[in-house]
């Protein structure tokens, strides 16, 4: 199936079975019997040698230089230049070069001009709506693929950052001989492992994000004293919904990272998850001590990210809200 596919996309197949059905069609339309005879298809021949020219001088020169490029004006003016030049062809054709042919064949053209000029349009406008199509297919698969290797680009920007920030935590429990080193360890190959696996797809089932995000918090939670609250709650059925992979994990990640900073006793992250007609993410976090190097970019890769992957995934279906006090950040994220 792959060969067949691969042959009928070659251009000279398609600009062959294009010329072979033109060749019939025009030679049935002026055939003076019922049955399709060789004079037919002579004439057919000899009357398709404007229509080539008219119909590549279209493709390889008027298209690309004036349609594509946006010069309409120049474009239509071209085209009754063209339309003369395939009507005087088509006379030199008929009046001058067949007579020089040794030929047992009388031929002359019978077909009044209009008649003419109109089939010289119809093959004008049949070939440039093919010539657009064709190029706007192509447009739209390069999109995709760019719209494609632009999600997996946002992806992996989530891995990397993740995976610097747990490892800091990690060599913080080793240097301080924690017992809570391995179990911190096996935490985070879950998660890598989750996110090895999964994001490939296109959507997973919002129970596996949940998972996820509950194994993360675990995570946090091992580097946490007793006085920090977190809270993570969920309503609604999760069975049938579907969410993009790793789409809630930026905002959790950034409530951890800013909202657990300095003073950890006021220390809090609040995580609510409602699933009904809409999915509903809100997170309200505590604004913690901030670096002079993070000042003015909360948020930083992390909220960039979703923003982007909500515009690919779900245009004019989201709805992402994002407020910030003195003393609290909180977003809530709605997809419909």
């Amino acid at each position: 199936m792959k060969g067949i596919r691969t042959i009928l996309g070659k251009k000279w197949i398609q600009h062959g079975a294009f010329w072979v059905l033109s060749i019939y069609a025009i030679g049935s339309y002026f055939s003076i019997a019922s049955l399709f005879k060789f004079i037919d298809f002579f004439y057919s021949l000899l009357f398709h040698v404007p229509l080539v020219f008219l119909v590549y001088v279209n493709l390889r020169v008027l298209i690309p230089r004036f349609l594509e490029r946006e010069k309409y004006l120049l474009y239509f003016a071209s085209i009754p230049l063209l339309l003369l030049a395939s009507y005087g062809i088509h006379e030199l054709t008929f009046e001058v070069l067949f007579p020089l042919m040794d030929s047992d064949y009388y031929m002359v053209s019978f077909t009044e001009w209009q008649i003419l000029i109109f089939i010289f349009i119809i093959y004008l406008v049949l070939t440039t709506l093919i010539k657009l199509s064709k190029s706007w297919y192509k447009l739209q698969e390069v999109e995709k693929e760019n719209l494609s290797l632009e999600l997996n680009s946002l992806k992996t920007q989530i891995n990397p950052h993740f995976l610097f920030n747990s490892l800091n935590s990690i060599y913080s429990q080793a240097l301080g001989k924690s017992e809570q080193t391995a179990e911190t360890v096996l935490e985070l190959s879950n998660l890598l492992r989750y996110m090895l696996y999964e994001v490939s797809e296109e959507k997973v089932p919002l129970s596996k994000e949940v998972e996820m995000l509950e194994n993360y918090i675990e995570l946090q939670k091992l580097r946490l004293d007793d006085h920090s609250r977190v809270d993570f709650s969920v309503k609604g059925e999760l069975a049938s919904a579907k969410v993009a992979p790793l789409l809630f994990f930026p905002l959790v990640e950034n409530a951890f990272k800013h909202g657990m900073k300095g003073e950890t006793q006021a220390g809090f992250v609040q995580i609510e998850l409602s699933v009904s007609d809409q999915i509903i993410f809100e997170v309200r976090n505590n604004l913690g001590k901030v670096d002079d190097m993070e000042k003015g970019r909360y948020g930083g890769i992390g909220l960039e990210n979703v923003q982007r992957r909500l515009e690919l995934i779900y245009p004019g279906t989201h709805e992402l809200k994002v407020e910030k006090s003195t003393q609290e950040f909180f977003v809530k994220l709605i997809l419909s």
